[in-house]
């Protein structure tokens, strides 16, 4: 193993498995050639039944009354 993939190896112990997970899919996604990505895990499989569209936000109110978005962007 070189120790590029030494110091990766190292970098992810400790890691909880949510960031396990994510590093993975990030992986699996953008690092990857496309013929691996058959063996990739679908995690989508598992919050499927989560998920919600884009349009039932609407009318959804996120931001309080009184609260200046643009505030903190000086």
């Amino acid at each position: 193993m070189s120790t590029l993939q030494n110091q990766i190896t190292q970098s992810l112990e400790g890691l909880s498995d949510d960031s396990l997970r994510f590093i993975l899919d990030m992986i699996q996604r953008f690092v990857l050639p496309s013929e691996s990505r058959s063996v990739s895990i679908n995690y989508g499989v598992v919050t499927q039944g989560k998920k919600r569209r884009l349009g039932s936000m609407k009318g959804q109110k996120f931001i309080a009354d009184g609260h200046d978005i643009d505030e903190c962007n000086d």
